[in-house]
């Protein structure tokens, strides 16, 4: 929603959008700590093999197979070979820190840093894992809902068709009940 309307507001400015200026070293490195303290080096990290979840969800399917055995190392072995490099890893922490430098100030990127740093901070970030479980429980009921909701909407997608036919055609609808 507001960045709809954050779109709607730039769409609507008479000025030519400017080029948002080169942020300075001292902006970057308030970035590069707010990744440190936030944990999304640890994002970092898994790009130094990002092939293993899936390699070992992949082998656990096959747990008791033995007759699978020979391609699966094949296929780990084919996908422990795709990794991003030292150099890599750090372009793109860059490119994520002048991404944060482009949206927070460096005053913000400092009081968010503080926060993680805190015990706070630190406890959320702790304790994420077991929000993101607990909002599992809530999403079922999103999904739920959902399902209602489409349920009804087929229901009356024939109905409502007919009425909108009915409308473009002038004539007034005569819509039967369920």
């Amino acid at each position: 929603m507001l960045s709809a309307l954050l779109l709607a507001a730039s769409l609507s400015a008479t000025e030519a959008p400017s080029t948002p200026a080169a942020p300075s070293e001292e902006h970057i490195a308030a970035a590069m700590a707010l990744i440190g303290a936030s944990r999304t080096e640890e994002m970092f990290e898994q790009m130094k093999n990002p092939t293993a979840p899936m390699v070992q969800q992949t082998v656990a399917q096959f747990q008791g197979c033995d007759s699978a055995k020979p391609v699966l190392d094949e296929f780990s072995k084919a996908m422990a070979e795709v990794k991003f490099d030292e150099a890599q890893i750090a372009k793109v922490k860059r490119d994520v820190a002048i991404a944060y430098t482009e949206v927070f100030a460096q005053p913000e990127l400092e009081e968010m840093t503080a926060f993680f740093s805190s015990a706070v901070g630190v406890k959320m970030l702790d304790r994420m894992p077991e929000v993101m479980q607990k909002m599992q429980a809530a999403q079922a009921q999103g999904q739920e809902t959902m399902q209602q909701m489409g349920t009804i909407a087929q229901s009356f997608g024939p109905r409502l068709e007919e009425a909108y036919k009915a409308c473009q055609g002038g004539a007034p609808a005569q819509i039967q009940g369920h």
